[in-house]
């Protein structure tokens, strides 16, 4: 009886026993420490398996004598102290359910021991003569003749069948009902941070020791190692200017790489050897790059071929380049293309100009059953990519919020026999941003990467040949002066906030406020309103007006394409525009274009086409705009209606400026060894190197590094303040 009594005390559930008598929790015989109050809270929980234990109850029972402030205070405490020690998830869980101002509801299924031990008695012995009539409890079951032998043994026999087919019975439900449990959820146990840098950190891919990173100083970048403990980075020397990497191969010993200059986007793919020697084309394959992004050229698991993007197609060929194979054609550009383990799947972000967002895209390797993969997920607005883990258990992506906030995302593909998939992401990683970059070999460790953004506004001062900071360095970008040289228009950074003030700094007005993301201020020529780009949170590049003492915006042209580079006409008639050369996959034609302010006519400007970054010269007469892959820089004559070829040379033309009288065109030359600020002289086919930019730290904006000019004709650049660091996660996974 004693020993019955005690098994009426305890309760288990799954792998956890709770005895009443002792108030211990345990899971698999181990103790697990509980305060009184959240002991409290699953005693009343148990007592009721599977039906509401309202607020009121649990106030009643716990805390009859609190206020109701204190008293919410304290059994939303205890909830969350009972959930951390049962490993429970307040958003996915698979013990206790919370109904929304009405209480609890324990959701597992619940067995106590005493009534299982009892079910499972099983009483072998009929009674028989006086032995029955005293007790009716036992069998005697010793023979008393030859067919009374054989009839008892029958009888037991059955017996015994029955038992074992209960047993069985039993056995087997509660290897189905463990086989079907529903599972913790994946976590991350530890995370340490293995890099700390003071360049920007792009792209990131690691054979399990080594990470291989790409470092940018604004105006190159190159590729860096270092180990996955930590510690110092060394650079691997190549012989392009602009690396970025894409995959490494399955076996460690080889990169996708390509050599980055300009704004094309499409780019010759390469294979790098590892830890060093000569590259080797890949055919004639050309891929299409991102800036920021990797996974645009990846390997297949076996290393026999290698998908990769160009304009809004997914392609396969063999490593040497041949045999290359239509995948899948795609309303966007894509990034982050994955393989799954089995290579029977690719994953894929799409860049769709459509739809805005990138989302989260999965195709068959055969080109079939194109499909999102969370289409109906209420999650963060931005689903970029990752990969899955190397068993294909999950699959690891990244979810960013509007404000570019991201966490690390997995879904369980995988779960078992007598489970089903749902789909549903689990979030591992709250709080500071963290960005999914890749899983180790073992998929015990996942990589992710942080980073911070801050310029400094500087000018180069020509008597100490060196930079200085400008209004104070503020962390401000995108400068344009007022054509009387009073005011300036500028951009903060991070944030993108669009602001006006005097040139000393005084009489600061903010003109947007988030989601405005602003871009490309120009001062109209009477000084009364301001141009200026914004993205509306979306894909699409859109001109907007704003009267420069601040009020309501008013959109240029109504129109689904992109719009970029506003610059006036000096009598301010005028607008001519750009597209966006780096979003061309969408299907948009690249030309320049002039919009008649008061008739509201669009007209193109004649020869345009695969010209971007218009700039009218001061006295009107000419149109300096860039090549389509910022390579050649050219002019417009506006009594002849013909372009001429201005500055053909190596390196690329970013960030053009005119001079105030009109005689040279400024700009920034990257992707060279000796990258520079340089002028160009009207009438001259020769740039002028002017500035040595190896040494600086170039900011970038989000369309790429900026220079200007203030009225003095002093050089403008941003000095990159940002920090980037790399995280590796340990994880556990159900």
């Amino acid at each position: 009886m004693g020993q019955a009594g005690r098994a009426e005390q305890t309760i288990r559930f799954g792998v956890f026993e709770v005895d009443l008598r002792s108030g211990e929790l345990r899971k698999a015989g181990l103790r697990i420490k509980l305060q009184e109050q959240p002991f409290k809270v699953l005693t009343a929980l148990l007592e009721h398996p599977g039906k509401v234990v309202t607020r009121e109850e649990l106030r009643g029972r716990i805390w009859p004598h609190e206020s109701s402030g204190d008293f919410d205070h304290a059994v939303n405490i205890a909830v969350a102290k009972l959930r951390t020690a049962l490993g429970d998830s307040a958003d996915a869980p698979h013990l206790i359910e919370t109904l929304h101002r009405r209480g609890y509801r324990f959701i597992f299924p619940v067995a106590d021991l005493a009534s299982r031990e009892q079910s499972m008695a099983v009483v072998v012995r009929a009674p028989t003569g006086n032995e029955a009539k005293k007790s009716g409890a036992e069998v005697d079951i010793t023979p008393t003749d030859n067919a009374g032998s054989t009839d008892s043994t029958l009888a037991i026999s059955r017996w015994v069948w029955l038992i074992a087919g209960f047993v069985l019975i039993v056995a087997l439900g509660g290897t189905i009902a463990w086989l079907s449990r529903p599972l913790p959820p994946p976590r991350v146990l530890k995370v340490v941070q293995i890099t700390r840098e003071k360049f920007d950190l792009n792209d990131v891919l690691t054979d399990g020791s080594r990470l291989y990173v790409t470092e940018s100083t604004g105006s190159n970048q190159f590729l860096v190692q270092t180990s996955v403990a930590g510690g110092e980075t060394s650079v691997i020397p190549t012989p392009f200017a602009n690396i970025a990497i894409s995959d490494l191969s399955p076996d460690h010993s080889q990169l996708l790489v390509t050599d980055v200059a300009g704004t094309e986007n499409d780019y010759p793919l390469w294979i790098l050897p590892l830890p060093g020697g000569t590259p080797r084309r890949v055919g004639n394959v050309v891929a299409h790059w991102i800036l920021w992004e990797t996974g645009w050229a990846v390997w297949s698991p076996d290393g026999r071929r290698i998908a990769f993007a160009k304009d809004s197609n997914i392609y396969t060929a063999n490593v040497q380049g041949a045999d290359i194979r239509k995948v899948v054609t795609l309303s966007g550009p894509a990034t982050e293309i994955c393989f799954s383990p089995d290579g029977a799947h690719l994953r894929f972000t799409v860049w769709s100009p459509q739809h805005d967002l990138p989302s989260i895209w999965e195709v068959n390797s055969d080109g079939t059953n194109l499909h999102p993969l969370l289409p109906n997920w209420h999650g963060p607005a931005n689903k970029i990519a990752g990969a899955w883990s190397p068993d294909g258990r999950y699959y690891f992506f990244s979810g960013c919020n509007e404000a570019g906030h991201c966490s690390v995302w997995a879904i369980r593909e995988a779960p078992g026999l007598f489970q089903r998939s749902t789909l549903s992401p689990f979030q591992l990683t709250t709080g500071p941003m963290l960005f999914f970059n890749g899983a180790s070999p073992d998929g015990r460790t996942l990589l992710g990467s942080s980073w911070s953004t801050r310029l400094e506004l500087i000018r180069y001062d020509l008597r100490s040949h060196q930079f200085v900071p400008f209004l104070g360095g503020i962390a401000a970008t995108e400068l344009d002066f007022s054509r009387d040289g009073k005011w300036v228009a500028y951009v903060s950074s991070p944030g993108g906030t669009l602001w006006r003030s005097r040139v000393d700094g005084s009489e600061r007005l903010q003109l947007t406020s988030p989601p405005v993301s602003a871009l490309q201020p120009r001062w109209s020529p009477d000084g009364t309103q301001i141009a200026y780009v914004d993205n509306q949170g979306g894909s699409t590049w859109k001109i907007f007006f704003i009267p420069a003492q601040g009020g309501t915006p008013q959109e240029i042209l109504s129109e689904n394409v992109n719009q970029l580079d506003p610059s006036w006409s000096p009598d301010g008639t005028r607008l001519v525009f750009g597209r966006a050369p780096w979003l061309g996959a969408s299907g948009e034609k690249i030309s320049i274009q002039i919009l008649d302010l008061n008739s509201k006519q669009v007209s193109i400007v004649p020869g345009s086409q695969k010209l971007f970054a218009p700039r009218f010269s001061p006295d009107g007469e000419h149109l300096a705009a860039v090549s389509v892959g910022n390579n050649k820089l050219l002019l417009f004559n506006f009594k002849t209606n013909k372009w001429t070829d201005w500055i053909d040379e190596p390196g690329t033309v970013v960030s053009p400026a005119w001079s105030r009288d009109g005689k040279y065109i400024y700009y920034i030359n990257t992707s060279t060894k000796d990258p520079g600020y340089r002028r160009a002289r009207v009438g001259r086919t020769r740039s002028e190197f002017l500035i040595d930019l190896k040494g600086l730290n170039l900011g970038t904006s989000r369309l790429g590094p900026w220079s200007g000019m203030a009225p003095n004709g002093s050089a403008l650049f941003n000095r990159n303040l940002s920090t980037s660091d790399i995280y590796s996660l340990t994880v556990e996974l159900p």
